[in-house]
């Protein structure tokens, strides 16, 4: 008969029961977040993982992360606080089991986990639905082409001018916000991002273009 085997966790300390704090609030509210988001794994994990889940230490894991983003990223201000809201958003949302599961299990290590954009945060079925949906709508817009207005309203962050055409298209799920394609006409170099999720592999531009919108236009861009 097939017997299923038992599953060993490696020898480690005992786990914590209370949060380890640092006398910061801010980042023991952090702490206490990631801990009640990793807490609900267990609830969340198949049957075949629950040994390997329940061996893991949410509080532990917990101090380490924020550990670790404190050290390679400092306080959550200034740009940087863009960064921490996305960390903070995925790692608890009730749709994202999978980036919770994989931050626990060390599948995910807290430095990797730092360098994630919003799209690799997402959960895995998310993943494939957005795929899907910007390849339908990149294809689409091959095809018949979208239409584009200009306008100064956006700042290029290589030349500095505002002599730009946008477009709008809806390349994530119908329940995501559409995201806005700026393409500066003296440099004819495009930038792709969304009203509320930001692209963190075009970090430079975006991260001082938000800058702008927050300090001068007084516009508050959330992730």
């Amino acid at each position: 008969p097939n017997v299923k085997k038992q599953y060993q966790p490696p020898a480690g300390p005992p786990k914590l029961t209370s949060l380890v704090k640092c006398n910061d609030p801010l980042r023991d509210k952090f702490r206490e977040i990631l801990v009640e988001a990793l807490s609900k794994v267990p609830s969340e994990a198949d049957e075949d993982m629950l040994d390997q889940v329940n061996a893991c230490d949410p509080i532990r894991v917990a101090v380490s992360v924020e550990s670790v983003m404190f050290e390679k990223m400092g306080k959550s201000n200034g740009a940087q606080k863009f960064k921490y809201r996305s960390i903070m958003f995925n790692i608890k949302d009730p749709k994202n089991p999978d980036l919770r599961r994989k931050v626990l299990l060390g599948e995910v290590k807290p430095e990797r986990l730092i360098t994630m954009t919003p799209e690799e945060m997402a959960s895995d079925e998310r993943q494939r639905e957005n795929k899907e949906i910007k390849d339908k709508a990149l294809f689409d817009c091959e095809r018949g082409g979208a239409p584009k207005a200009t306008t100064d309203q956006f700042k290029c962050g290589r030349c500095g001018q505002r002599k730009t055409t946008y477009y709008q298209m809806q390349t994530r799920s119908a329940d995501e916000p559409m995201t806005t394609y700026v393409t500066c006409l003296v440099l004819y170099h495009s930038h792709g991002f969304s009203s509320t999720i930001m692209c963190w592999d075009l970090l430079d531009y975006l991260l001082r273009y938000a800058i702008v919108l927050e300090e001068e236009e007084n516009i508050s861009v959330m992730i």
